[in-house]
């Protein structure tokens, strides 16, 4: 399993900016998750579908900008 802080690289890597794409994959995993229990996310594992899903969205908002 990857972290979410793994998530928040890759997704910067893509060209996202790094405060706006932390606080939508907080309230993604929010929704995902619950809120109760969260660990921070440099120590939050994620299910693989979980981080595939999430990393998913960012890469179709990605190549719309193209």
């Amino acid at each position: 399993m990857k972290t979410a802080l793994n998530l928040l690289n890759e997704i910067n890597g893509l060209g996202f900016d790094q405060q706006k794409t932390l606080v939508r994959i907080d309230k993604i995993l929010d929704k995902k998750l619950g809120i109760e229990g969260r660990k921070p996310l440099f120590d939050e594992e994620l299910a693989d579908d979980i981080y595939d899903d999430i990393l998913e969205i960012f890469r179709k908002e990605a190549e719309k900008k193209k």
